[in-house]
């Protein structure tokens, strides 16, 4: 009898569950406020121009271009005046060694176009349509259409990874290193998050990690484009704008944030928000 063996594929992108999916028409002088996630989120402009800022860098977007945004990279959108757009963005969870190379806006050619569009027609042969925030399931989906938009998106996403490389051969030998950093940025900020109702020093980082702290400094900077104290305090204030939307006083939240007072609370919080804490409670009544 012959022999067979089994060989297992690898995998260079998976894309691991999604997000969100929107189809957004942007009006004239649209803004959306600067956010960071844990998730990737991939931006298609598929008519009109949009700008995106990142890291206080903006980039202009126009039909036909590409853009992805890695987990923690704080961003926002917005439109010059007299500019519209229709803007499709889908937020997933996804691991590959190969998607920090593509860090940069594309131009999609006909193919990858291509490919954007069977993604949409799949979403809308499994989620309801027009698509919500939190993603809901038709009744009776297309049998395989989730799948469908997950392997159509593992497409697009290998489909640039080819062309980035095909361009740039060096790209190849800098994945190790790119690796490395991306690790290590997730590393500090699992850091931080999981200290963000107390307190944490770089120098607790450098040890917990064995690197020192100029050079974690210099690679958070490079994923992230802030310091790490900057960027953990930024996370301070974003929570403590959760926590003032409920009923928790200043005072509280300052506490429960391991704030040193409510004064300091309140003028960190000033020089983020450009309001105190009072101001923005009263903002939301």
């Amino acid at each position: 009898m012959r022999e067979y063996h089994s060989y297992q594929v690898k995998k260079e992108v998976t894309v691991q569950s999604l997000v969100t999916i929107e189809m957004l028409d942007i009006s004239s002088g649209f803004s959306y406020p600067e956010e960071t996630h844990e998730f990737y989120e991939l931006a298609y402009v598929d008519s009109g121009t949009i700008l995106c800022n990142r890291n206080e860098e903006i980039t202009e977007l126009q039909q036909g271009d590409f853009l992805l945004i890695p987990p923690l990279q704080p961003h926002a959108y917005s439109t010059a005046s007299n500019q519209t757009a229709t803007l499709f963005v889908i937020c997933f969870c996804g691991r590959s060694e190969y998607l920090s190379i593509l860090d940069e806006k594309i131009t999609l050619n006909q193919d990858a176009k291509h490919i954007v569009s069977q993604i949409i027609v799949e979403a809308k042969n499994a989620f309801v349509f027009p698509f919500e925030k939190k993603l809901k399931l038709l009744s009776k989906p297309t049998i395989g259409a989730q799948q469908m938009v997950c392997n159509e998106l593992e497409k697009l996403l290998i489909h640039l990874i080819r062309a980035r490389v095909s361009k740039n051969r060096e790209i190849v030998f800098m994945m190790s290193s790119m690796e490395l950093e991306h690790s290590l940025s997730n590393d500090i900020y699992n850091l931080l998050k999981a200290h963000l109702y107390d307190n944490i020093t770089l120098e607790e980082i450098s040890q917990q990690t064995y690197y020192s702290k100029t050079f974690l400094n210099g690679i958070f900077k490079k994923s992230i484009g802030l310091p790490i104290m900057k960027y953990y305090t930024m996370m301070k204030i974003h929570e403590a704008k959760r926590l003032l939307r409920g009923n928790m006083t200043v005072a509280d939240v300052a506490a429960q944030l391991s704030f040193e007072s409510s004064t300091y609370f309140t003028k960190v919080f000033k020089k983020y928000v450009h309001m105190t804490p009072t101001e923005y409670k009263k903002t939301l009544m």
